[in-house]
């Protein structure tokens, strides 16, 4: 036991369970994937290559002795946890170790539809900046410019379609 009046602020016990507890929360379940627009949507996240960077699928570690059952495991992820250049419209100019002040991890997509409900905000990207995916989107710059382009040069139904899909990853 560890007195709560010490450094760190959190017990060892209560780190133990906040650990557990990152490590086997589950992706959140996709929404409406039988919806056609949905389906629609879907394939022009490819076409405008989106998946490149938010990479559908992810399997954890061959071998993981912290939780044996969790190894191998396929998920929907929808990123690739890498650092890119997202352009100088997000760049908050400030490096930290490797990335550079126009780097960005790319952001899990999974759930995003959800935020609104559960966080009580729509905001996006990294500093709240973008009130709905279409602005997300639009917002991407650097080794994203040709997916932002491609989306932004889509028919309205095709774009809608695309934002539709990511709301229900």
């Amino acid at each position: 036991n560890q007195d709560p009046a010490n450094d760190p602020e959190i017990i060892d016990a209560d780190m133990d369970d906040f650990e557990l507890w990152l490590r086997t929360l589950a992706v959140p379940a996709p929404r409406e994937m039988d919806n056609p627009v949905v389906q629609e949507g879907k394939k022009q996240f490819k076409k405008a290559a989106c998946d490149v960077c938010h990479v559908p699928q992810l399997t954890t570690a061959a071998d993981y002795p912290a939780y044996p059952k969790l190894a191998n495991r396929t998920f929907q992820a929808y990123t690739d946890l890498l650092l890119h250049d997202m352009g100088e419209g997000l760049a908050d100019g400030r490096p930290d170790y490797l990335a550079g002040g126009r780097d960005w991890r790319t952001t899990p997509l999974w759930g995003l539809g959800l935020s609104e409900t559960v966080n009580g905000s729509g905001a996006l990207l990294h500093d709240g900046r973008a009130r709905n995916v279409t602005e997300a989107i639009l917002w991407h710059g650097g080794e994203a410019e040709a997916s932002r382009e491609a989306f932004r040069n889509m028919p309205k139904p095709e774009r809608e379609a695309l934002v539709k899909f990511v709301e229900s990853i």
